[in-house]
């Protein structure tokens, strides 16, 4: 890929977080998610639906603009940038609580998908545009202030959702997925997506697919905060079953994942923590093939 001249580079950042709202979009219009807002059901969500999602992704896309352009034109390390966007992402969340009226759509999307524009728009400045230089250079930036904080939490009050799971449970969340380079989203979502496209899966059951592989390994805060660990346990492991059976490649799985729906809704469970890491994988998934394309 040729080296980028400045002139190119609010188009790529343009680019860059359309893809990124049409990744957020696309999570959100994948149906039936168990517990989650889709285009059938609210879900355990009693203040959302799916066009309040839509709005929110609308309302982002600046950001995610402001951070690709960050990441290719500010001279500064990599844990400097994840500093500067870190404060930007504040300005995001208050664009997101006014286009939703205060309700919480997107706050783990803005830090994770801002954090991939910015590493992704400095890839795309330094000429290094594979999937392995992008997950580099993402570890690089979030690494070290994000131990630090870990590290800290036991010398203050804990705040957010995550930081209480952490003291309550040791459950490094959203951290420690950073942390490891999203290594679920890399190593397993990536590879499943990608193989569903190539044998020309129906699109939907490909993206629930991930889904639910995502549902059965990570460690999803919201799971937890909404209920508890055993829960987020019982709720691996129903996953882990399903896939069993064939995932939503099986004949009956649209059945089943309705049911699965009601009841996941019925008990306040909701894995938004998975359905943020899935928004991540098609947006990975389709800036690397279309950076391809150009190389």
């Amino acid at each position: 890929m040729e080296r980028l001249s400045e002139e190119k580079w609010s188009g790529y950042a343009a680019w860059i977080a359309g893809v990124a709202r049409w990744a957020l979009e696309e999570e959100v219009r994948m149906t039936p998610k168990p517990g989650l807002v889709d285009l059938g059901s609210n879900g355990a969500h009693l203040d959302m639906n799916a066009a309040l999602f839509l709005k929110s992704a609308e309302a982002l896309e600046p950001y995610f603009a402001q951070a690709a352009w960050m990441g290719m034109s500010l001279n500064v390390s990599p844990e400097a940038l994840f500093t500067l966007l870190r404060r930007w992402g504040k300005w995001a969340e208050r664009e997101m609580y006014t286009a939703t009226g205060d309700v919480n759509t997107h706050k783990g999307a803005i830090f994770t998908m801002g954090v991939f524009c910015a590493a992704i728009g400095r890839c795309v400045h330094d000429g290094n545009m594979d999937m392995e230089s992008i997950r580099t250079l993402e570890q690089q930036m979030v690494s070290k202030q994000l131990q630090r904080e870990l590290e800290t939490l036991s010398q203050r009050e804990a705040i957010t959702y995550g930081e209480k799971n952490y003291c309550r449970y040791g459950s490094r969340g959203i951290r420690g997925a950073a942390i490891n380079g999203y290594s679920e989203v890399f190593e397993e979502a990536l590879p499943i997506l990608k193989e569903g496209k190539r044998q020309n899966k129906d699109w939907n059951r490909v993206k629930l697919q991930v889904l639910i592989t995502l549902m059965s390994r990570i460690e999803d805060s919201n799971i937890i905060a909404r209920r508890d660990l055993p829960t987020l346990k019982a709720v691996q492991q129903n996953m882990r079953d399903f896939l069993a059976q064939g995932g939503a490649y099986q004949e009956t799985a649209i059945e089943k994942l309705q049911r699965m729906d009601r009841e996941f809704s019925r008990k306040n469970i909701s894995g938004g923590g998975s359905a943020d890491l899935l928004a991540l994988t098609i947006f990975i998934n389709r800036i690397t093939e279309e950076l391809e394309t150009k190389a």
